[in-house]
């Protein structure tokens, strides 16, 4: 017996009412939390979240309306709503696509200051074996100048 349903069951969502689209949830103590890709998020009762799953949310409801305007479900495959959410998602993974715009360089471990935002430890004047060598800085530095972000 397989844990995963045979790929008939998810073409049959042709009849039904509304198409669920991509979420997570965490069940609460009396409630469910849902969120989708793009981080808008509900908390709605454990029998609106059965109903929700199981394709049962009448369309009058106030659920029914709040999972629509906020994305987790449609009721038509070819409606903007799905351009929306894909353009939410497109816009909110953008920066992605430029890297990192922060480089930060470790250069030596010899410090006489305790700053509480620095990663280097505190270590005496002859601890020189852990500083960056020239060489080092200049390939980090090149590799800096490497990246796609602005």
């Amino acid at each position: 017996m397989s844990k995963f349903k045979s790929i008939d069951v998810y073409l049959q969502s042709n009849d039904k009412i509304y198409q669920i689209l991509p979420l997570k949830f965490e069940r609460l103590h009396n409630s469910v939390f849902v969120s989708n890709l793009v981080g808008e998020f509900l908390i709605i009762s454990n029998e609106e979240f059965e109903d929700f799953v199981h394709h049962r949310l009448s369309q009058n409801s106030s659920t029914y309306n709040d999972l629509h305007s906020k994305h987790f479900l449609i009721n038509n495959p070819n409606s903007v709503a799905l351009e929306l959410l894909a353009l939410k998602l497109r816009t909110k993974l953008s920066r992605l696509s430029n890297f990192t715009a922060l480089h930060m360089f470790v250069v030596s471990l010899r410090c006489e200051h305790s700053c509480p935002y620095c990663q280097v430890s505190r270590q005496s004047d002859d601890k020189i074996a852990y500083d960056m060598t020239e060489e080092v800085a200049e390939k980090a530095l090149e590799l800096t100048f490497k990246s796609p972000s602005p």
